[in-house]
């Protein structure tokens, strides 16, 4: 038996953890810095949702049951309405439907999916415990819990830890690895309605995703939830926060009226006044030279390549680590010595270009926009007619296919290139 710790027990440590069990040659030990979420109220805990893709669907789809568990919380998702101020919204379709959940019923379900298929000799999950060092020549871990600060030795260790991952900081401190960390160039505030009006006269449909464009890098992502909710984020440049000056609800509604009035029929009062207060908030994106130090660390998910969440790839490509170590694996007979530096030569090539895809797939410039959602829409007809005139976006490559990141980056390399120079012009 190989005993592998975990640090970090959000879905890429809980997916990995499955793929390691289902070996049936593993125990793991997870240490996770937040409560136990059986035991937070999760009417409380709001948080954006995520979609996951054929990449996610694909990692999932590799454990037996975790499918049919999530599908009961979440909403399959079969494309996007892009709203205008003026006029019925354009839908573009999608070929494979998106899985739509909130990241704590993601999270909750791998971890009771977890504790439930394996006994507590195989698996155990210690929650409230933060990892505040890694002594690489002795390989332990220093645990603080409420209580103690405690040593854990480990053969193999996993960094699942997140885009602030404790483990990558003090291995890169050491100078094990280099990394690059940078806040996405926009900001963002989370925002809550019913999809129903309270008049009960108007309702956003519940089986798509709904996006608006306000101004230059001003936009508006709203996800629906099986409570008949949508769930989103208000985006804007931190140096022009448009909700700055609006210091009442009602000046709330008074701008979405203005702005986005489709959606401000679904607002409430108490809606608008919740928005008014909730923080603005930063994210942070990681981009290391390696997914492994040595033999014995592996980095997977955010602790080693956060990325925008502008294209909704970052857990997507999170849960596919998982996967595809555990395919490394097979290749090298759980040999971790040999895997790890294999896995990072598979690996690292697409999530670099992951960031690339995240940062500069989606246009800021109203032109741009208007041309993307023309090739989104009238373009994908005219496509077999005209292939070399209408060739896939990237997001479509994305979405749609399981193409790796690199090769929709190749692919794409006109169209990014494009993007990129508008953002600096």
């Amino acid at each position: 038996m190989q005993k592998i710790i975990i640090v970090g027990a959000g879905p890429a440590g809980l997916l990995l953890a499955h793929y390691l069990l289902s070996r049936g040659n593993y125990q793991v030990e997870i240490y996770e810095r937040r409560p136990d979420p059986r035991s937070v109220e999760q009417s409380t805990q709001r948080i954006f949702p995520l979609a996951l893709q054929t990449r996610g669907m694909q990692a999932i789809r590799g454990i037996p049951k975790l499918e049919e568990a999530l599908t009961k919380e979440g909403i399959w998702a079969q494309g996007v309405f892009i709203h205008r101020k003026k006029g019925e919204p354009r839908k573009v379709k999608r070929k494979n439907p998106s899985l739509v959940i909130d990241r704590n019923r993601l999270t909750l379900i791998l971890l009771q999916e977890l504790l439930d298929s394996y006994d507590s000799n195989l698996v155990r999950v210690k929650f409230d415990c933060n990892c505040v060092g890694v002594n690489q020549a002795d390989q332990t871990l220093t645990i603080q819990s409420a209580e103690e600060n405690f040593l854990v030795s480990f053969e193999n260790l996993v960094a699942a830890d997140g885009s602030r991952s404790q483990v990558r900081e003090v291995l890169a401190s050491q100078g094990n690895l280099h990394c690059q960390q940078e806040f996405i160039p926009d900001v963002y505030k989370s925002l809550f309605v019913s999809r129903v009006s309270p008049d009960k006269t108007i309702e956003f449909g519940g089986n798509v995703l709904h996006t608006w464009t306000i101004a230059r890098g001003i936009r508006l992502v709203m996800v629906p939830q099986p409570d008949n909710c949508l769930h989103g984020t208000f985006i804007f440049p931190p140096d022009k926060n448009p909700l700055e000056n609006l210091t009442t609800g009602e000046a709330i509604l008074d701008y979405f009226a203005e702005k986005i009035p489709s959606l401000r029929p679904l607002m409430t009062l108490e809606d608008a006044e919740a928005f008014r207060q909730r923080p603005v908030s930063k994210i942070l994106t990681v981009k290391c030279d390696r997914l492994n130090v040595g033999g014995q660390i592996l980095l997977i998910g955010d602790a080693a390549h956060a990325v925008s969440p502008s294209i909704g790839q970052g857990c997507n490509a999170s849960l596919q680590d998982a996967m595809i170590f555990a395919q490394v694996l097979d290749q090298y007979q759980d040999d971790w010595e040999k895997a790890l530096p294999a896995f990072t030569s598979q690996r690292l090539e697409d999530v670099h270009a992951l960031r690339d895809l995240s940062d500069y797939t989606v246009p800021r410039s109203k032109w741009m926009i208007l041309e993307m959602i023309f090739h989104l829409t009238l373009g994908k007809r005219l496509r077999p007619w005209f292939p070399q005139i209408f060739r896939p976006l990237p997001m479509e490559l994305i979405m749609e296919e399981a193409t790796p990141y690199s090769e929709v980056l190749k692919q794409s390399q006109k169209w990014i290139s494009r993007v990129r120079n508008s953002m600096t012009s």
